[in-house]
């Protein structure tokens, strides 16, 4: 399979004037290094996720791959055009869907809208007229084409966003948190549109920036997580988790189990993590994060069983991509660890850590 998106070393580096004697000075200005180095290969029909938090370069690298903004460094190409060399050719390859609502003009009807942007792409008279109507009857605002931008519901925005972006017919579709602000029916819409529409019947390939975590693990082939300009890990998403030490989380209910026997779960080899809090009498509510499920999971209900314990639950779970996020990007050990709340007992609802055997009570 062809790639159809190249980046090769790909930098972009943004002055920075604190005062007005920067100005003067160009040569003393401080820079910011937005993206740093980057290098990707996505391939044709590709569904291809963006990852990373507030200021990791994302939308600063899409922007670079549309030629909106020059690089500082580095080579991209888009179907082996040179974005810099080639922009001509670039062009109408590309859809850009960024959702900003300032970008359309608020007075005109959706298809005046569409039409001036078409108009920008190329598209005059009988064609932009054909050309508008079918990206309408594809996002499904035929119907409401002649009502004014001002009085459409944030959905309709959305859509009216994607159907620009098509207007030049693309083979690469970029699209910039395009479910944002949506409410849940309208998100699930809009992304089985892009699943079954834009890459499985007109072929397109997807570059999918966006926060939403679940939204990327659902949707993407591929994801790529960026941090302070550069990329921490590319894959698939079951790649990606199999980056954190812990791979799942258990969730026990136990009858009749003495304290004492915490001690032992916890020191179990492959417990990487043990809370638990109380609840009932005689019962107990256990979370384990294992690094390895075949050898713990057996040591744990023996034991458990052994010193006369009753497990009435048992549910495991393997790790999200938001806390493979969270470990790349954000901390050490990416585990969000439960509520601590203080007490010297085990008292009802209190929150207790074990660690590798030693035990922490809440604080």
């Amino acid at each position: 399979m062809d790639n159809v998106v190249e980046t090769f070393a790909l930098t972009k580096r943004f002055p920075q004037a604190r005062n007005y004697q920067a100005l003067l000075r160009p040569w003393r200005r401080e820079e910011i290094l937005a993206v740093d180095r980057v290098t990707l290969q996505i391939q044709d029909g590709e569904l291809f996720g963006l990852l990373g938090p507030n200021g990791a370069g994302k939308t600063t690298l899409v922007k670079m791959l549309c030629g909106l903004i020059l690089p500082s460094g580095g080579r991209a190409l888009v179907c082996g055009n040179d974005v810099v060399a080639e922009p001509a050719a670039v062009k109408p390859l590309i859809g850009l869907v960024n959702c900003q609502e300032r970008s359309f003009f608020w007075r005109l009807s959706a298809r005046q809208n569409l039409q001036f942007f078409a108009a920008l792409c190329g598209l005059r008279g009988r064609e932009a007229e054909e050309r508008t109507a079918d990206v309408l009857a594809l996002v499904g605002l035929s119907d409401q084409a002649d009502r004014r931008f001002m009085n459409y519901s944030t959905g309709m925005r959305q859509k009216l966003a994607v159907a620009r972006g098509l207007l030049s017919k693309p083979r690469v579709v970029f699209m910039d948190e395009p479910t944002r602000s949506l409410d849940p029916v309208v998100a699930r819409e809009l992304r089985m549109f892009i699943r079954r529409t834009l890459v499985q019947r007109m072929g397109c390939t997807v570059i999918l920036v966006t926060h939403r975590l679940e939204e990327a693990e659902e949707l993407c082939d591929r994801v790529a997580i960026m941090n302070r300009g550069q990329i921490v890990a590319c894959g698939p998403v079951a790649e990606i988790k199999q980056r954190i030490p812990v791979r799942q989380r258990v969730h026990l209910h136990v009858h009749n189990l003495p304290p004492q026997v915490l001690d032992s779960l916890g020191s179990i080899p492959a417990v990487a993590q043990l809370q638990w809090t109380t609840g009932n009498p005689g019962g107990l509510r256990l979370e384990l994060m294992l690094t390895d499920e075949k050898a713990a999971l057996p040591a744990i209900m023996r034991l458990i069983v052994s010193r006369g314990g009753d497990v009435q639950h048992c549910q495991v779970q393997a790790l999200s991509l938001e806390e493979a996020f969270v470990h790349l990007v954000g901390g050490a050990s990416g585990l969000q660890s439960l509520p601590v709340r203080g007490g010297t007992g085990l008292g009802v609802n209190e929150v207790h850590i074990q660690r590798k055997g030693k035990v922490r009570n809440g604080i």
